[in-house]
C-alpha cells in the first residue's frame, strides 16, 4: 500500500523586467515555484531564480547562452553597472510585492 506523506507541486513562470537607468537593461526572469504543504497542513513556497532569458541592452538583443550572458555581464561591469546586484534588488522588490501569496493563491487548490 501506497501512502502519501506530502505533496510538492514545481511550476515555472517568467517575469519580464527592465532594470538601470532609462530601464536600459531588459530580460526575462525564469523562476521555479516549490509549492508545499508545510507543517498543520499550510500551504508554503519557495522560489528560486532559474534563468535569464530574452536580454536586451538598449533594445539591443545579447546573444543567449551562459558564456555570453557572462560576458554580457562583465562588460557591464567595467562600465560600472552591477548587474548581480540589479537582478538581487528586483527579486527584492517582486518578493515585496507579494509574489510568493500569488503563486501559492494560484495553485493552493491543486495540493488539496
Amino acid at each position: 500500500m501506497i501512502k502519501i506523506t506530502s505533496k510538492t507541486l514545481i511550476v515555472n513562470f517568467e517575469t519580464e523586467v527592465k532594470l538601470g537607468k532609462n530601464d536600459a537593461i531588459e530580460l526575462t526572469l525564469v523562476h521555479q515555484a516549490f509549492i508545499y504543504e508545510g507543517k498543520n497542513d499550510n500551504i508554503d513556497c519557495d522560489l528560486e531564480l532559474a534563468d535569464f532569458t530574452n536580454v536586451k541592452f538598449l533594445g539591443i538583443p545579447i546573444k543567449e547562452g551562459y558564456k555570453q550572458f557572462n560576458q554580457f555581464k562583465e562588460q557591464l561591469l567595467a562600465l560600472g553597472i552591477d548587474l548581480n546586484k540589479l537582478i538581487d534588488e528586483e527579486e527584492k522588490r517582486l518578493m515585496n510585492n507579494g509574489l510568493k501569496s500569488i503563486i501559492i493563491e494560484m495553485f493552493r487548490d491543486r495540493l488539496n
